[in-house]
């Protein structure tokens, strides 16, 4: 990268760093607000996977690819609701594959826990749904069909390998979600490319709990403007942070 593109990066990273931790807190009220109708056992069982899986790094991951230049009111509505979606999608997935017993488990598990976790795990596939719905753009309710339909034949074929490394989930996500984004942004081709790879390198970070991946790649971050990388180095310092 340029000198000039590291000074102007350098300029635009306090705003990016305030305006991605500004939008995920909206992130996350929208899926407080899309869970509020629920009521117990459903809402403690949700409540507890909600806990679990903190921090928002899906949603963190839409916001900082959902920008473009000039930024609009109407695009950050459109990617503060993809990025309740993608991580509503998760909080389903996550209740229904780690909530009910795997077909490698020899225990059983009680009735009405199950029926509360699949009743809990439907309710959120709706509202993941539903979240989708409101950036008004087919593109992305499509490509959030696409990812619930690999990312439920990831877990399944999981399931019946349980000695093979765990499914990769947030890495699909992240490709999905990017590609989702870079949609409603307007993204080149190059520059999608660009931010896909990035987010590899944030999903095999968390994976393997290696920060030294969480940077721009050395080649090609060029085709992203300045405000778009400067989030991405916003997203790389809060997940650092956590």
């Amino acid at each position: 990268m340029s000198k000039t593109h590291s000074a102007s990066d350098n300029e635009l990273a306090p705003l990016a760093a305030n305006d991605l931790r500004s939008e995920l807190a909206i992130v996350e009220q929208e899926l407080l607000s899309a869970l509020a109708d629920l009521r117990p056992p459903f809402s403690r069982l949700v409540a507890s996977e909600l806990k679990r899986m903190a921090p928002l790094v899906r949603g963190a991951v839409v916001l900082a690819a959902g920008v473009t230049v000039p930024d609009t009111d109407e695009l950050k509505a459109q990617r503060i609701y993809l990025g309740a979606a993608v991580e509503m999608l998760h909080l389903a997935l996550g209740i229904h594959t780690r909530l009910l017993p795997s077909p490698a488990s020899s225990q059983e598990i009680d009735r009405s826990i199950l029926g509360s976790a699949i009743l809990a795990g439907d309710f959120c596939f709706s509202r993941a749904a539903g979240l989708a719905v409101r950036t008004n753009s087919a593109t992305v309710v499509d490509v959030f069909a696409q990812a619930l339909q690999r990312v439920s034949e990831g877990h399944l074929r999981h399931s019946f390998t349980p000695a093979a490394r765990p499914y990769d989930e947030n890495r699909e996500l992240f490709a999905s979600g990017i590609s989702a984004a870079g949609a409603l942004a307007g993204y080149t081709p190059a520059a999608l490319g660009v931010a896909l790879a990035i987010g590899v390198q944030v999903a095999d970070a968390l994976r393997d709990a290696d920060p030294t991946l969480l940077h721009l790649p050395a080649h090609g971050a060029d085709v992203l403007a300045p405000a778009q990388r400067a989030r991405w180095q916003a997203l790389f310092a809060w997940l650092l942070a956590r």
